[in-house]
């Protein structure tokens, strides 16, 4: 399988790393080339015992470059499929990278435009504003109008560097899914592919444009935050030019309680309607995402940037993110598990009596003594109740999850005293009287009816078919019990050794016979051909005991 990768070359890096970081037994468990040396590995057994495995992961995603990083960014997304400790070290991978030359960037930029950067832009600063591992951003003027502008380049050679690795990581994925134990809950082929489609949706920046004019659609007038403005006639999936927006990291701008107070009111009421009312939501909004600037006034507002990582939920996705929620402030552990089962996270034949108590144990934790939840620490222990039963949350929810998560962390450094329930209660209430509105229930009832009149409509033909098949003998019904293979596989297996008991029995009386006719021609004085049955029989007989017992475990 390894043999079909392009790039042989990267496999060795990717399994030099491993040894060096104190994971030379899951090279040598997945047969991946590396040196035999006894440094390497003599190193990586030092470091394993000075890190956790989970550190040690990191480490390796970080020397391993954009595409891991990237990846080790989108699996943090997910404390649903990985332990809180794995999720922590991957919080710490960080996309600061060195930045390209000037020249690059330049061709890149013209390449994309198809003409020269000095028809374009009056001015494009050589010295980037910041340089991650996919894009870099500089800043520039445009020749046509004079507005400043920010340009997003994406780095030359990215995607086929991202495309190699992601072939690589989708054949070790399916090596380790067939070759580890451990690995075989979490479908990692399925997990990689919904990495790559995350991945390859960030670096398309025509497509975060489209995000950016989506979000600005949304906002009301007196939302307190601005999505700097695309320049779509300028825009390509490998170039993004939006408006220029200064200010400094919520962590680090000089502003006052007061203004902390309201900036964090307005990022909550921006996610809150993103994710429960409009739909529509940024999938990213940590710090470095944020940026506190200034209006017309001179009053802070909060700017909203990189919008590759956008999520959707439909209407139903968020009723039922309602159900959750409300289920979850009455401290219903029956209501939150129906909410589960209704999100496709809980199968509806699960019967586990103790994911009831675990949950029922987690609402009693988190919300005791009339103390304000917590509601970062009631999300990632739901997540971790998941995970230890091997539910798997939709990336949908799981993506807004995230979202909300880290936008309780920036408004908690906004304002110290954010009381995330309290903030978040009246829109879900707004939420859940939306759900019965007389326009929603109708626009509902309308498409149930369409169903139903579809349905009405095709049932003559299908009738039709279905007596056809009966009349012509075609119509055929398969039952498969999953509690008879067991029985029937060892009935199957019984049934051959009897028979094969049967063969050799019968060799042997035959041979028997043989030997008291005295016929032509002997070995040793015996006839030949009963001899020789008495051979062949024996061997049968030895094999179908060893077989035997290797099935029992070497017990009679």
């Amino acid at each position: 399988m390894l043999d079909t990768i392009r790039n042989l070359g990267r496999v060795t890096e990717l399994a030099m790393v491993l040894v060096r970081h104190g994971f030379a037994d899951l090279v040598d468990r997945l047969g991946l080339p590396s040196s035999k040396g006894t440094g390497a590995r003599s190193g990586g057994e030092k470091l394993a015992g000075r890190y956790s495995v989970y550190a040690r992961l990191r480490m390796v995603a970080e020397q391993m470059g954009p595409t891991f990083v990237k990846l080790g960014q989108l699996l943090s997304q997910r404390p649903d499929l990985l332990p809180k400790e794995f999720i922590l070290e991957l919080s710490k991978l960080r996309d600061q990278v060195t930045p390209i030359v000037f020249a690059e960037v330049k061709s890149q930029v013209e390449s994309s435009l198809g003409r020269p950067m000095s028809e374009v832009f009056s001015q494009f600063d050589e010295k980037c504003l910041a340089s991650a591992s996919l894009a870099q951003v500089h800043r520039a003027v445009r020749a046509d109008d004079g507005r400043e502008v920010a340009v997003k380049v994406r780095k030359p050679g990215i995607m086929r560097t991202i495309e190699a690795d992601m072939e690589l990581l989708m054949i070790l994925a399916k090596l380790a899914d067939k070759e580890l134990e451990a690995a075989a809950p979490y479908d990692l082929p399925a997990l990689v592919k919904e990495m790559e489609r995350s991945l390859f949706q960030e670096l398309d920046f025509s497509l975060e444009a489209r995000h950016m004019r989506t979000a600005q659609a949304q906002l009301s007038p007196d939302s307190g935050v601005m999505i700097p403005q695309p320049h779509l006639d300028l825009t390509r999936p490998g170039l993004l030019v939006m408006e220029l927006v200064t200010g400094d990291p919520p962590g680090k701008a000089d502003i006052s309680p007061e203004e902390g107070k309201r900036l964090g009111r307005d990022l909550v009421r921006l996610m809150m309607e993103q994710v429960l009312l409009r739909g529509f939501f940024h999938g990213d909004p940590h710090q470095g995402n944020l940026l506190v600037t200034r209006d017309g006034q001179g009053r802070p507002m909060l700017a909203v940037l990189d919008w590759g990582l956008a999520g959707r939920l439909t209407d139903d996705d968020r009723y039922l993110l309602c159900d959750l929620l409300m289920a979850t402030l009455q401290r219903d552990a029956k209501a939150v598990i129906k909410a589960w089962m209704d999100m496709k996270v809980v199968p509806r034949s699960y019967d586990d009596p103790t994911l009831e108590r675990d949950v029922a144990e987690l609402l009693e934790m988190v919300n005791t003594q009339g103390e304000p939840v917590e509601t970062a620490k009631l999300i990632l222990e739901m997540m971790e109740i998941m995970r230890q039963h091997r539910l798997r949350v939709p990336m949908q929810y799981a993506l807004a999850d995230k979202a909300l998560l880290e936008m309780e962390g920036v408004a908690r450094a906004l304002d110290p005293e954010f009381r995330p329930v309290e903030a978040a209660r009246p829109f879900v209430w707004r939420l859940y009287l939306e759900r019965w509105r007389p326009d929603a229930m109708a626009k509902r009832l309308l498409i149930h009816l369409g169903d139903a009149l579809h349905l009405i409509q095709n049932l003559p033909r299908r009738l039709e078919n279905l007596v056809s098949q009966l009349e012509k003998g075609e119509l055929s019904l398969q039952l498969q019990h999953e509690g008879l293979v067991p029985l029937t596989k060892a009935l199957q297996e019984g049934a051959s050794r009897v028979t094969v008991g049967l063969i050799v029995a019968a060799l042997i009386v035959g041979s028997s016979m043989i030997i008291t006719t005295g016929v032509e021609p002997k070995i040793f004085g015996l006839p030949a051909l009963g001899v020789v049955g008495y051979v062949i029989s024996g061997v049968i007989g030895l094999w179908l005991v060893w077989s035997i017992l290797r099935s029992r475990g070497g017990r009679l």
